[in-house]
């Protein structure tokens, strides 16, 4: 009887590391390597325009915009020369 619940515990076990390896993407393991920097808005500058050069990271452009706005807790996305936006990026 011991040995059937140390197998059932051991199996139950099994099940649930290789369940919790399952959901491991490269996206999720490629996140370590995203890194944060400060960029100063130029003339002509739009929010598009910076985040087609900085992005990335493996987001859509539209997901990667959104990540912006959320990090500078801005409500639209204009942004004027000279103000400084927080972006995101991939170490290579």
């Amino acid at each position: 009887m011991r040995k059937l619940f140390l197998a059932f515990i051991f199996t139950l076990f099994l099940v649930s590391f290789l369940l919790g390896r399952a959901n491991t993407t490269r996206a999720d393991m490629d996140r370590e390597n995203i890194r944060y920097t400060t960029v100063k808005v130029g003339y002509g500058d739009s929010l598009d325009s910076i985040s087609r050069k900085y992005n990335n990271t493996g987001v859509s452009h539209a997901e990667y915009v959104k990540d912006v706005l959320r990090m500078n807790k801005m409500e639209s996305e204009k942004v004027h020369p000279g103000c400084f936006i927080v972006v995101s990026y991939k170490a290579e």
